[in-house]
Order: structure tokens, then C-alpha cells, then sequence
């Protein structure tokens, strides 16, 4: 027991030394002023567009013929006039997404009257291994930074994320005190496998990348510990910030019970513990056809939807309306992966009346499933968005 014990003791001393040892040394220094990336901390987002826009085509890996359609599906955007606005909101997408996430949700704020600013995460957009070149700090700079720029031209802002995007942006809030409101679509504030987060840093320092088929235009299908460790620090400060702060802006959090990324339900309890305001409130997708709510912030949805051959929502289903042209019901793209297989299977390229709909990983026997990226209640919560926002 003793020699168990010595190695133990000299693996915790020794990673840290190997981890600094094996560091490249882009990890040292601000990633946008890295000879390995590009500078994403412009004056003005105009000039973040621009800069955006020189390197994306030369460092793109184009899965398609059309590069055209893929640069402006992951390129940063904005909408609406400034001059127009009395209220701005900036956007961030989560792990492994792209500036389309908010391809909806975007357009719907800029019609409720808001000046939109999307942006495109440093290592996303690109290639699966651009992922390998950021840390947390990187992410948090950028966002501190765009939205630092907004609140110099408004007085009403507010920020919303998808997953990892929203522990960012919660982060900020919590950390400035001046932003206006939050919209979080499936908050990452906890992970589904915990222990991912204890072993991250290690594996992020032993993997680049592990290679899936690229398929998807918008999204990685590749996993990148490092971007997986980032994210997990993301988590761990907000969590962190959550035992000294109470969050008293408006915020909506918008979440799947079946969700694959993030648990569920330890979200929904942080956020009953730690938001506290009048106008918040808590949509919630759930499995059950009928269910009644002790909470009165929560406005539930039943994806118990049969007739629609959906079985559960998903991590990514809020996000989209059924007529998204890539994502929606009839959209270009479908998710058909059930398990981390490295290749997709074969049935669901082909539309079939046998095919349902629910979360990543979800099996129900004698159906087959694909992922839900589409939101069937989508009218609703343009609804919901207005209410909070106004």
C-alpha cells in the first residue's frame, strides 16, 4: 500500500511539470497574438468581420464544392442597424458549432428590435485541429472584449449562448455586473459525465484530435480534447461564481430533459438556486407526455410527440425552426448518429417513414432514431423571447 501510494503521489507531482514540459508554446501566449491563429481582438467588430473574412478561406477545410455557402455559415455576422437599435444582444455558440446556431434566433431578436453581433469562437470554423490552439482564457477574452465594445454604444445589452457559449457569457455577466439579460439555450453549467472534467486536462495534453467523418458543414464531428477542457473550465468557474453570486437580471434558459451534453437537471437546479428576477423564466422540453410543474418560472413542453414521430428533444433542437434550411424538418442536414461511431449509418440519408426523432444516443426498441434538430414548439418560444426581452 505504501508503494501504491509513492506512485500516486509522483504522478500528481509530475503532471504538472510534464504538462508545462509538453506545452506548446502558442498555449502561452494569447492565441490572437499567436504566429498560429489570427487576431480576432479588433478595434471594432466591423474590423473583426473584415479579419475574419481574410482568414477563414485560407484556413477552412471546405467539405464541399460550394465555398461560398460554407464561409457564410461560419462566418461572424451581424444584423440590424445600429442607428436603429436601442438595445444590442451578442451571441455565442457552443463546443464545436459555428455562427449558424443562431441562424433562427438571430433573425427573431433583430425583428424584436435588437442590434445582433454572432460570433465565431477562436478554433471553430475552420478545421477540427484549430481546436487543439485555445484555451478557456482565450474564449472569456473574446467575449469580455465584443461585449466590453457593445456596452460602449448601448445601455441596453444583453447576451445569449448555446451550451458552452453560455458559461462564458454568464461569466461575464456575473463578473461586470452591467449587462441587461441573458438568453441561455442548453446551459453547460454541468456536464453529463462529470468526470470528464477531472481527466481533461490530461487527455487534452496527450490527444489532438480524435477523427470522426466530416460531414457536417456547420459543426465538428471530430472530438478535440482541448476544446473539451476549455469548456470544462468554463464550467468550473461558473459553478464557482454561483456559491457567492445570485444572478438578478432577466434570464431564460431553454433546455432538453434528454440532453447528451449537459445534465439536465443539475442545470435546472443551479438555476432555481442562483437566478432571481420577476420576469425569468424556464423552458423546458421533457420526456413526459403530461406533466405539472412545482416551479412557477417553468414553462414546460412535452416531446412525448408521436404523430411528429418524436421521441425526446435534444442538446441542439431548441435552436431551430422546423423550416431551417440546413437543420429543420426537410432541412439539408440530418444527425444520424446514435452512438460515437465513426461513421454514420447508412439508413438515414434516405428520408423514411419508419425514422424517428430524439436526443443523441437515445434507444427506444423497434425504432430507429436520429437526432432532433428541430424544434417543434419553435413559435412558442419566439413567443417567450419576446415576453423576457421587452
Amino acid at each position: 500500500m505504501e508503494t501504491f501510494h509513492k506512485v500516486v503521489l509522483y504522478i500528481v507531482l509530475i503532471i504538472p511539470i510534464v504538462s508545462c514540459a509538453l506545452m506548446p508554446e502558442h498555449y502561452r501566449e494569447p492565441l490572437n497574438t499567436s504566429a498560429h491563429y489570427y487576431n480576432y481582438l479588433q478595434p471594432s467588430f466591423k474590423e473583426y468581420l473584415q479579419a475574419t473574412e481574410d482568414w477563414l478561406p485560407e484556413n477552412r477545410t471546405f467539405l464541399s464544392f460550394d465555398h461560398d455557402k460554407e464561409l457564410a455559415m461560419n462566418m461572424p455576422f451581424e444584423l440590424g442597424n445600429k442607428d436603429d437599435s436601442d438595445k444590442a444582444i451578442l451571441l455565442v455558440h457552443g463546443l464545436g458549432d459555428s455562427p449558424y446556431s443562431f441562424s433562427d434566433v438571430a433573425k427573431r431578436l433583430n425583428n424584436q428590435g435588437f442590434y445582433v453581433q454572432v460570433l465565431l469562437l477562436p478554433g471553430h470554423g475552420s478545421k477540427p485541429y484549430d481546436l487543439t490552439l485555445p484555451n478557456y482564457n482565450d474564449w472569456q477574452v473574446f467575449v469580455d472584449h465584443y461585449a466590453n465594445l457593445l456596452k460602449k454604444e448601448f445601455d441596453d445589452v444583453w447576451l445569449g449562448r448555446f451550451s458552452t457559449g453560455g458559461n462564458l457569457v454568464t461569466i461575464h455577466a456575473i463578473t461586470n455586473n452591467d449587462i441587461d439579460g441573458l438568453v441561455l439555450f442548453s446551459p453547460g453549467f454541468q456536464s453529463n459525465i462529470p468526470v470528464i472534467e477531472k481527466f481533461a486536462p490530461i487527455a487534452s495534453m496527450l490527444l489532438d484530435v480524435l477523427e470522426r467523418n466530416e460531414v457536417n458543414l456547420v459543426k465538428y464531428s471530430s472530438g478535440v480534447p482541448n476544446g473539451g477542457y476549455a469548456y470544462t473550465k468554463s464550467a468550473s468557474i461558473v459553478r464557482g461564481l454561483f456559491e457567492k453570486n445570485v444572478v438578478t437580471i432577466p434570464t431564460l434558459p431553454v433546455i432538453s430533459e434528454e440532453d447528451s451534453a449537459v445534465d439536465s437537471e443539475s442545470v435546472k437546479a443551479l438555476y432555481l438556486e442562483n437566478f432571481q428576477n420577476h420576469k425569468n423564466n424556464l423552458v423546458w422540453y421533457g420526456n413526459a407526455a403530461d406533466y405539472s410543474s412545482d416551479h412557477e418560472y417553468e414553462i414546460y413542453f412535452s416531446m412525448a410527440l408521436d404523430q411528429q414521430q418524436i421521441s425526446t428533444g435534444s442538446h441542439v433542437s431548441p435552436l431551430f425552426a422546423p423550416n431551417n434550411k440546413y437543420y429543420g424538418r426537410t432541412g439539408e442536414r440530418r444527425m444520424c448518429q446514435t452512438k460515437f461511431k465513426k461513421e454514420e449509418p447508412l439508413f438515414c440519408p434516405k428520408p423514411k417513414a419508419d425514422v424517428w426523432y430524439a436526443a443523441w444516443g437515445y434507444q427506444e426498441e423497434g425504432k430507429k432514431h436520429t437526432r432532433l434538430t428541430w424544434n417543434p414548439y419553435y413559435s412558442e418560444l419566439e413567443q417567450i423571447l419576446q415576453r423576457i426581452t421587452e
